[in-house]
């Protein structure tokens, strides 16, 4: 997939679907480390919720009015949990496919990891987020004490 930044506009050309979210973060991780890019804001918020297994949930957002673009018409994909606004264009047609994880093999002495089910997956979303929930009731708890 060739990318190209137009920064003074905040565009990302993309001339090929987006199949692999991590790679396309790192690649616009590495553009904002440029010299180039120095002086743009950064693209994106990216976060990562481990699941276990070598599976986990990647979500990607376009920050700061940047906007994606694919230069030519065809059919494209984006595949993964990506939200940001796409300039719309004659002929492009795309299809989003979110998805719920991600899962690497990691070979070693023991062999290949197996991938968690969906109720794991679900149980490590739910656990996750009651984590943050209480941590929020708490802030919350305290900033009302002070008054």
């Amino acid at each position: 997939m060739a990318t190209t930044i137009d920064a003074p506009n905040k565009i990302i050309d993309l001339d090929a679907s987006i199949t692999d979210l991590v790679a396309f973060h790192d690649f616009l991780r590495d553009w904002e480390d440029s010299a180039e890019a120095i002086i743009y804001p950064v693209t994106h918020t990216w976060k990562r919720l481990e699941l276990g297994g070598g599976a986990f949930i990647a979500q990607m957002d376009l920050t700061n009015g940047w906007r994606l673009r694919f230069a030519q018409a065809g059919d494209y994909q984006i595949i993964g949990n990506l939200n940001g606004d796409i300039i719309r264009a004659s002929g492009v047609f795309i299809e989003r496919k979110t998805s719920a994880a991600y899962t690497t093999t990691v070979v070693g002495s023991g062999g290949a990891v197996v991938p968690p089910t969906t109720t794991e997956i679900a149980n490590k979303i739910r656990q996750e987020l009651t984590t943050e929930l209480l941590a929020i009731l708490q802030t919350q708890t305290k900033i009302d004490a002070t008054f």
